[in-house]
């Protein structure tokens, strides 16, 4: 599967069922990040690896210390970079690859569905500065290998963060009918086809400033700050922040798919949804104010009126804080 962005870019993206495929694909000489969870199924005996340990991880300092490890392998212009593990290590990998010299070459190998579909997808790539991935560039990897064997091997909290990423770009785009069709989420078929919605989205704004791809928003406003107060699963978080949204369109009066539907749909697929519990509670509301689609006092909110129509509106920060505590 080959993802045209631009002239300069364009990423091949690789189904493999067992790690030892992966190794055909890069050369030798290549540096490696890998996530501390999976380094043990990965041969380093040969490798310059630089070992990326979370989320906690996933700041200026790190980056950092991953540039001058880079300096001392005597990294160049020519050299590759093969960035391996979750959402937040291709994000911090691609993000030290882009700026490292102008730009390495990067490749991933996302060992969630999650990073599989989301986030090694389109080219964003960040690092968390006072909030979630405030600091990032756009740069999308030569290449994607999707390896089956790392995904089968999944708890099932991360699956489920995994369908509900799945579940979100199907709706986008109404691609599928996830209400009244049958289907595996997690089959290469439905992979490919989560892989190829959403870069449908932003094939043509790679730089997020033509407005389609701002519709991927869907679910980030209160689920990034729910992800941040709480330390839930991203894709969990932003399952509950768009059953949020839809409950919170239907508070303002806008015609929206409903939320009870949306719940049904999570229901049916295995995502467990919790949402009632972050509408009681407002710790995490002061996060909202971090998000990146905030301009001076308003924020652009993302909601589905139906499937494959999303839509957006924008409020200002007082008055989204003011109607949370109204649906309480």
């Amino acid at each position: 599967m080959e993802l045209n962005f631009s002239l300069k870019y364009r990423t091949h993206v690789f189904f493999k069922d067992k790690m030892d495929e992966v190794k055909d694909l890069f050369d030798r000489d290549c540096l490696w990040i890998i996530d501390k969870k999976i380094l043990q199924k990965f041969d380093v005996s040969r490798k310059k690896v630089f070992v990326f340990k979370g989320e906690r991880s996933k700041d200026l300092d790190h980056v950092e210390a991953c540039l001058e490890w880079l300096l001392e392998n005597k990294a160049d212009r020519n050299t590759s970079l093969v960035i391996a593990g979750g959402g937040a290590t291709t994000d911090f990998g691609a993000f030290v690859g882009s700026v490292f010299n102008r730009g390495l070459k990067i490749n991933l190998i996302p060992s969630t569905i999650l990073g599989a579909v989301d986030s090694s997808i389109g080219g964003k790539t960040a690092v968390n500065f006072v909030a979630k991935n405030t600091v990032g560039t756009f740069y999308p990897a030569e290449k994607i290998v999707v390896v089956k064997e790392l995904l089968s091997s999944l708890p099932e909290k991360l699956i489920a963060s995994g369908k509900a990423e799945i579940i979100k770009v199907m709706m986008l785009t109404g691609s599928i009918d996830l209400m009244s069709g049958d289907m595996d989420l997690l089959s290469e078929k439905s992979l490919e086809q989560a892989i190829m919605d959403k870069y449908s989205i932003i094939a043509d704004d790679l730089d997020d400033t033509l407005g389609k791809r701002v519709f991927l928003n869907w679910g980030h406003t209160f689920g990034h700050a729910i992800e941040r107060f709480y330390g839930l699963s991203h894709g969990l978080a932003v399952a509950n922040g768009m059953v949020l949204i839809q409950m919170y369109m239907e508070h303002l009066g806008i015609n929206c798919m409903s939320h009870e539907e949306l719940l049904q749909l999570f229901e049916k697929f295995g995502v467990n949804v919790n949402y009632e519990n972050y509408l009681k509670d407002d710790g995490w509301q002061k996060f909202i104010k971090f998000d990146k689609k905030r301009d001076s006092e308003e924020i652009l909110l993302v909601y589905l009126e139906k499937a494959g129509c999303p839509h957006i509106i924008n409020r200002k920060l007082n008055d989204i804080l003011k109607d949370l505590e109204e649906m309480r």
